[in-house]
């Protein structure tokens, strides 16, 4: 069976469903974005039809980054995000998940370092929780709930538009 992305136009409104990876190291979390954007995110990438938010993550850390050790930890959250992004207001569901690596993952670097997926222009960098808050992170919820990674799983309503 061949698997779609769930994203889909409603009227107006862009529909999509993605899942991301909290990864901290050395009271870090991993982010990225495409280069020339402005706002960083968690790594991760849209759900397809008949595929669970845990591979979904797996999936994308390794065809982003080559990271094949990745282990999902638990879940984190469940997410509605309402947001304008490239001129369309979009609706989106977020399954985050904490995700560990490796002492000796090639993910630990300094500085931005490129993602090795062919055409995706994506950048990887490590921001310390303490400038978390000040950072251009998307979406904003993010600032807190990094700073202290919640023990129960969560559902979070964010607006943005």
């Amino acid at each position: 069976m061949e698997k779609t992305d769930i994203r889909l136009m409603i009227g107006d409104v862009k529909f999509s469903s993605r899942a991301v990876a909290v990864i901290e190291k050395n009271n870090k979390i991993l982010f990225q974005k495409r280069k020339g954007d402005e706002n960083w995110a968690l790594p991760g990438g849209a759900i397809a039809t008949m595929e669970t938010g845990e591979e979904v993550v797996l999936r994308e850390l390794f065809e982003e980054t080559g990271e094949k050790n990745a282990i999902i930890e638990r879940p984190l959250w469940f997410t509605e995000y309402f947001f304008k992004f490239g001129g369309k207001t979009q609706h989106q569901y977020i399954l985050g998940y904490l995700v560990s690596i490796p002492d000796n993952s090639s993910l630990i670097k300094e500085g931005e370092f490129d993602g090795i997926e062919e055409g995706k222009n994506i950048i990887y960098k490590w921001i310390d929780k303490k400038d978390i808050k000040k950072s251009p992170i998307k979406p904003d919820y993010l600032k807190t709930k990094l700073t202290k990674i919640n023990k129960n799983y969560e559902f979070i309503s964010e607006i943005d538009l």
